[in-house]
Parts: C-alpha cells; sequence; structure tokens
C-alpha cells in the first residue's frame, strides 16, 4: 500500500524529521484561500501514486497569488500518467543548496534492509543511479542487528560534510530506519533531502509503501489507504478475505498458493496468454471457499475462462473436485472451466470433475493448452 506524498510527511513529521510548511486543498478556492499565508512563493505539487510526476508536469512554482490559482486549477484538470489529481500539497519554497537522496528499501535477494544515500538527489536520481553508480551508496543492514552507526561511514564519506551536517544526516537517516521497521515499510524514502542554505536539513519530497500483509498490525495507515486507486475485483476480494491481483489479460487463475499462480502465469506466457486476474484460495479450499471465490472473479468483465490449479495436502483432491462442481453451478456457459489437480487423491478428484464435464489434468501445460484452446 502506496501514501500520498503528504500523508508520508505527517509521519515524517510526527517522528522528528522537518518537512515544509504545506497545507493540502482540492479546490481551486481552497488554493487561493491559503495562498496569502505564503509570503516568499510555493511549491504546488499533484497527489499522485506514480513516480516522475515532476518531468510529467505535476509540480508548479509560483510566486504570486494568480499564478496559484492557475497552477492549481491546471494540476486538478491534469493526469499524471494515467492518474488523476483529487489533491494538491502547497508548501513554501525553500532556499537549497544541495538535494541529497535517502532511503530504505526491502532487499529480498539478500535478506536484508538496505540504506540507500546519494549526494546527488532530485527528480535525476534515477539517472544518476544508471549513468554513475558510484555516487549511489548502498548499505545492506541485518534487520535483527538494525541501523547503526558503522553503516553510516559510507555516507559520511561520500557527502563530506561539515561534522554538524553529518551528525543531522545520521540523526535522519536513524529516524528514517525507525519508520521503516515501525510502519512496517517496503520501502520509504526522502527525494529531495535538502541541505538549506541556512545548514538545516528538510524532507522536500517522500514517499512511503507498507506490505500489504501487516494491514492489520497499521491501523493508522489503513485509514489513510485511497481505495478508489485499487482495482475494484482487488477490493472485492479482499473484502472475501481473498489476496487478488489484477492483471491485463483474459484468463483468470485459481490457485491455493502463490507458486502454484506463479508457474501458472509462466505456462501461460509459453503459449502467449496472459492471466486476468489470480486469485490465492490459501488453505482449506472448501466447496464454500471456491464458490466465493469465483463469484469474486467474475466481478472481473477481462475474464473469458476460469483456470484452476490446486494441490491436494491435507485437503483432499476429491473434496477440492466437489467444491469445484458445487462452485461452477450456475456459471455463464460462454466461461469454460478447466482443471489441474495435483495431490492427494488426484485421481479421485479429476474422475469427480470429468463426471461433472469439465476438463482436467494432473499435467500443468496440459491443462493450460486446453483452456487456450477453449478461448
Amino acid at each position: 500500500m502506496k501514501l500520498y506524498e503528504y500523508q508520508a510527511k505527517e509521519i515524517f513529521c510526527a517522528n522528528g524529521i522537518t518537512i515544509p510548511q504545506g497545507e493540502i486543498v482540492s479546490s481551486v478556492e481552497e488554493a487561493a484561500e491559503i495562498a496569502d499565508k505564503f509570503e516568499n512563493g510555493v511549491v504546488i505539487k499533484s497527489q499522485v501514486h506514480v513516480g516522475g510526476r515532476g518531468k510529467a508536469g505535476g509540480i508548479k512554482f509560483a510566486s504570486k497569488k494568480s499564478e496559484i490559482k492557475k497552477f492549481a486549477d491546471e494540476l486538478l484538470n491534469k493526469e499524471i500518467k494515467g492518474e488523476k489529481t483529487k489533491n494538491l500539497l502547497i508548501e513554501s519554497q525553500k532556499n537549497i543548496k544541495q538535494e541529497l537522496y535517502l532511503g530504505i528499501t526491502l532487499n529480498r535477494n539478500k535478506k536484508t534492509d538496505t540504506l540507500i544515500f546519494s549526494s546527488s538527489g532530485g527528480v535525476e536520481i534515477e539517472k544518476v543511479a544508471e549513468d554513475d553508480p558510484e555516487k549511489v551508496i548502498k548499505v545492506d543492514i541485518d534487520p535483527v542487528l538494525g541501523l547503526q552507526n558503522f553503516h553510516l561511514i559510507p555516507v559520511a564519506s561520500a557527502c563530506n560534510f561539515k561534522k554538524n551536517i553529518t551528525s543531522k544526516l545520521f540523526s535522519y537517516a536513524k529516524k528514517l530506519y525507525d519508520i521503516y521497521k515501525k510502519y512496517d515499510c517496503m520501502m520509504v524514502e526522502i527525494n529531495p533531502l535538502a541541505y538549506l542554505t541556512d545548514e538545516s536539513l528538510i524532507a522536500l519530497d517522500g514517499k512511503l509503501e507498507m506490505d500489504d500483509n501487516a494491514g492489520y498490525r497499521q491501523p493508522e495507515l489503513m485509514e489513510k489507504w485511497d481505495k478508489e486507486k485499487e482495482d475494484p475485483v482487488e477490493l472485492i476480494g479482499k473484502k472475501e478475505g481473498f489476496v487478488v491481483i489484477k492483471l491485463s489479460g483474459d484468463i483468470s487463475i485459481i490457485s491455493n498458493g502463490a507458486g502454484l499462480a506463479i508457474s501458472t502465469l509462466d505456462s501461460l506466457q509459453r503459449h502467449n496468454r496472459s492471466a486476468a486476474n489470480i486469485l490465492d484460495l490459501g488453505g482449506g479450499a472448501t466447496s464454500e471457499k471456491v464458490q466465493k471465490a469465483v463469484n469474486v472473479i467474475l466481478h472481473d468483465d477481462d475474464v473469458r475462462a476460469i483456470l484452476f490449479n490446486i494441490f491436494g495436502g491435507i485437503t483432499r483432491c476429491n473434496e477440492i473436485a466437489k467444491g469445484v462442481v458445487n462452485a461452477i453451478d450456475g456459471l455463464p456457459n460462454n466461461i469454460p472451466v478447466v482443471c489441474r489437480l495435483q495431490g492427494t487423491n488426484k485421481e479421485k478428484g479429476i474422475e469427480i470433475l470429468n463426471k461433472a464435464g469439465l476438463e482436467a489434468a494432473v499435467d500443468l501445460d496440459q491443462v493450460v493448452g486446453k483452456v487456450v484452446e477453449k478461448t
């Protein structure tokens, strides 16, 4: 789950990281009303979840009330990479001496947290990382040990600031890491972290992305969740207790495990086809659960076929097969259903499905070939 910039900054501020004076508005009238509060010019920023907002024209600078109204009207009627802007963050401009980048992210390959720092932050950070990778410092952190002072030695060497500024930078890095851990983040970043002419540091922009699986532990963040930005099918699935991922194809994959879903996606790709969505049943694929799952994916208008990929363990394949047969009762005739069963009592399960008129097999590629034929 991603937060908007202003929401991330609220968390930064609450945890001791300085942010600019600013207000969130959703209309031109509101923007005009607060214009007089800023004497030295403002930055008007579209609040969207996509990256590259600045280059896409989603950030404007203004010094007059007329300019604020003009740019507010322009941005509220502008899409940034396909995302409509509902709110604007209006902040005071700052006298910037240098733009830095500071972030923490999860490194799945190394199973570590990773601190990322660059003394060349701002809108060109991706280009810096590509063209001058030596300017981007990455430090792996054992999540059990946490961020320690010695992790920050490469950061100090890269920026070569005065001792007081380096001390402030270290403090911000530790606070950002505390936020990362406290809020179950997948990623949190400040870009740019501005070094101002008065020798202070301030977070001019911020991103925070929380692990969706930790939602039950983060009621504060869940209140900030913008449900309108999530696909309706994913929302319906979440309400029914399923993990659903909307994709761009036309075949729905229902599996009882993420590994099975991914292997099915790979097989579909080998057949030059793609999935409309994937739904993970999780454990205990009962008849009632399968019925709910089918009802969820039928809310996706892109679905032209349903492909079950089920592994029978504690729940035997013959019981799962009965659930599938009951679940598809009343399913539109123009939506074919093909099943792959593997595991305990797979032969009995396939027999039940075949008697119900459903294509079923043990081999995944064979099943995928069948569903492709039918669509």
